[in-house]
């Protein structure tokens, strides 16, 4: 089962709104345990991927390391900064691990629920090692793309449950509406790139 641990990577500086949509995501899930992970992180909590950070084409590479090294050591649900949490990921918990597309092509890393040492969190790993000279979307989420296809060990949600509005929409949408309009949805992801150029 997936530990009860809502966890985020942010920078050293985020924005009030960021901040309002995770109170409202905590407020959602009052008896998780609420983990923040801010820019600078120490190092020495994450001994399978710091030997990479100082070479991180992006503040985003980086976070995606983190991300999938916390997941993988301790397990829970990771959402991106720029996610609007609509209701509890709870029912998703039964899950040995979950993920959703946001389109036919690609299996994003915003939004993850997984089982610590999860099989697929340990190729995601190693691929993200591998892969990690090219930059940012080669090492992360063209990696969870390609591991979380096709697998039988997690559950892997359609658009809807976490990608209401496809990112190259997302100055097309009236985002108040979203959330009614999308009453399957789970969460939105606004796609705002805040660690870009960071």
């Amino acid at each position: 089962m997936i530990p009860r641990r809502l966890i985020r990577v942010v920078p050293e500086k985020t924005t009030d709104q960021v901040e309002r949509w995770w109170a409202e995501a905590c407020d959602l899930h009052p008896d998780w345990e609420h983990v923040t992970l801010r820019d600078p992180i120490d190092p020495e909590l994450f001994p399978r991927t710091h030997d990479l950070w100082p070479t991180c084409k992006s503040g985003a590479q980086l976070a995606d390391l983190v991300r999938i090294e916390e997941l993988c050591r301790r397990g829970g649900v990771y959402i991106d900064s720029d996610v609007e949490v609509y209701r509890p990921f709870d029912p998703l918990l039964v899950n040995e691990g979950f993920a959703a597309y946001d389109c036919p092509d690609f299996i994003p890393n915003a939004v993850l629920g997984f089982r610590p040492w999860h099989p697929a969190l340990i190729d995601v790993l190693a691929l993200a090692r591998e892969r990690h000279h090219i930059g940012t979307w080669d090492s992360g989420v063209y990696v969870t793309t390609e591991v979380f296809r096709d697998r039988d060990d997690m559950l892997l949600l359609p658009p809807g449950a976490f990608y209401p509005v496809f990112w190259r929409h997302k100055n097309l949408v009236d985002w108040p509406s979203v959330e009614k309009e999308n009453p399957w949805a789970f969460c939105a992801h606004h796609a705002n790139h805040s660690w870009e150029g960071t």
